[in-house]
């Protein structure tokens, strides 16, 4: 059983990042228990998973149990970590915690073109990059400062010009 709880996030996520820049995708929402989930994958094959009931746990256990398959994890009397269960917890949310429950997702991968890693989501009326920088750290911080700001102001524009439109 863990000890810790997960709030604040990892200094730094090498596992993950080599993933992405190896051409993996992160796929971040909220499960059906609301757990905040990551599931990163590589041509269909999931390489990590990670769920708890903040985003930043869920990143730590896919960071942490890289490779490991959610059954090593999550299922039976071996696994590594406990099933959380949702609203045990006090609650602790930063915008992606909220941009989830929403029922929202985003994902996350590394663009060759700028030589960056990438946050990104589908708000309806097309996706959106929330956020860009080297690393996973700096790419999830410059959504929590900037991006979902950027994204709720492309929704407003682009639903004004629907209205002009229509």
């Amino acid at each position: 059983m863990e000890e810790f709880i997960y709030i604040n996030y990892l200094s730094s996520y090498p596992n993950i990042e080599r993933a992405l820049k190896d051409g993996a995708n992160m796929h971040c929402f909220l499960s059906g228990s609301d757990l905040r989930v990551v599931i990163v994958k590589k041509d269909e094959q999931e390489i990590t998973y990670g769920e708890y009931p903040y985003f930043s746990g869920a990143l730590a256990h896919a960071e942490e149990d890289f490779g490991l398959s959610y059954e090593q994890q999550y299922g039976g009397e071996n696994a590594k970590r406990f099933h959380h269960l949702a609203g045990i917890y006090p609650i602790q949310y930063d915008a992606f915690d909220v941009y989830l429950k929403k029922g929202n997702k985003f994902d996350i991968f590394y663009s060759e073109r700028w030589k960056k890693i990438v946050c990104t989501s589908d708000i309806g009326m097309g996706r959106v990059i929330f956020g860009s920088s080297e690393s996973l750290l700096s790419a999830i911080v410059d959504c929590l400062l900037f991006g979902f700001h950027r994204a709720e102001e492309k929704k407003n524009f682009m639903e004004r010009a629907h209205e002009i439109e229509g």
